[in-house]
């Protein structure tokens, strides 16, 4: 009987095991924000899954992998979108894109510098791709930090690939008091 016993836990818990593995490595997975990926809805240290099913949509937080290394930042717009971002005006098929998400870091970037200085640099899609597209290809997405000064992103890296993309942010495990479906608006 113990035997028995002993042996039907085993195979349950390579059963879990398996089940666990498989799970984390098709579906869902964990990332910790740091300090440079911080903005008003990720803090550092947060732990947050991103589901690597899910399609990404403009205003998404994406993780996405360029030189082997990870990223986070915001879907802006995706294939046959076109894009400008001009005296801190940011311009999505040609009508402005309200960004609500980033008016308290670009006010306090602005009191800062007293306003000589835009907080989102001048950009169009043929200066983050250096050619003459003027419509984002099918596939394709622009993504931009929060933090507009930190500009790795598709300023620094180009349009990013829907194979770059491992998954969209979507629930915060840590801290506790902030569990639940994360927020991006």
């Amino acid at each position: 009987m113990v035997k028995r016993d002993l042996i039907r836990n085993i195979i349950l818990a390579i059963i879990l095991t398996l089940v666990l593995f498989f799970i984390g490595r098709f579906y869902i997975s964990t990332i910790k924000i740091s300090e440079k990926n911080e903005n008003n809805f990720l803090k550092a240290n947060d732990v947050l899954v991103y589901n690597k099913q899910e399609k990404p949509k403009p205003d998404d937080f994406v993780v996405y992998v360029i030189d082997g290394k990870k990223y986070i930042s915001r879907v802006i717009a995706e294939g046959g979108d076109t894009v400008t971002s001009m005296d801190d005006v940011l311009y999505i098929n040609g009508l402005v894109k309200p960004e609500p998400y980033i008016e308290n870091l670009k006010a306090a970037y602005l009191a800062q510098t007293n306003h000589q200085v835009n907080f989102t640099k001048d950009f169009n899609l043929q200066t983050i791709t250096k050619s003459s597209k003027d419509k984002i290809g099918k596939g394709h997405f622009l993504v931009l930090n929060d933090n507009r000064r930190d500009e790795q992103d598709s300023r620094q890296f180009g349009l990013i690939d829907q194979s770059q993309i491992k998954g969209v942010l979507t629930f915060k495990l840590y801290p506790f008091d902030a569990f639940g479906f994360l927020e991006n608006q």
